[in-house]
């Protein structure tokens, strides 16, 4: 959140405004801890409107926000999960950080290796929030491997049709 928050500030657009409600103005007006939570639908809000007006629907941007985050927060805040020199027990652990998204029904792991990693996150419907979190977590896997000593060898996101709708599909290789 103090990363969106951040970014959410510095762009001086006007456009940004339409996103936000009244809470999440009042949640931007605040001090944003790094160990505190925050409502998600403000989360959501900021995204979408970050997606959609500073990153022009380009899923590469989330993607980089994912990579950045990753990059800023594993070694701190969640440095209990990251393994140095084991990117594989820091991908593991990755259902520990991020717990509701792992056990939402929209993401599989599909198979998960030393040195590979294969996962889906399906479309929950017409929600807006679709792309730019699921390249977003994109970011976050290739962070931690990174953030762990891992080297990316190879690392996919493709548009897919999975059981009967629209998916992301990660496929990562790595060292």
């Amino acid at each position: 959140m103090v990363g969106i928050v951040r970014l959410f500030k510095s762009t001086k657009d006007e456009r940004l405004d339409r996103y936000i409600t009244d809470q999440d103005r009042d949640i931007l007006e605040g001090r944003i801890l790094p160990a505190s939570w925050y409502p998600a639908g403000t989360a959501r809000n900021l995204i979408v409107a970050l997606y959609e007006v500073v990153g022009g629907k380009d899923p590469e941007a989330p993607r980089q926000w994912g990579r950045f985050a990753a990059g800023t927060l594993a070694p701190g805040t969640y440095k209990d999960f990251l393994h140095k020199g084991d990117p594989f027990e820091t991908l593991k652990n990755f259902a520990a950080i991020f717990g509701s998204f792992v056990d939402s029904p929209w993401f599989k792991v599909i198979k998960e290796e030393p040195g590979y990693i294969e996962a889906v996150y399906g479309d929950p419907g017409d929600d807006p929030m679709f792309v730019p979190f699921a390249y977003m977590m994109a970011g976050w896997i290739e962070g931690l491997i990174g953030e762990s000593g891992g080297k990316i060898i190879e690392f996919k996101v493709s548009r897919e049709e999975r059981e009967g709708g629209n998916a992301i599909v990660y496929r990562g290789k790595y060292q």
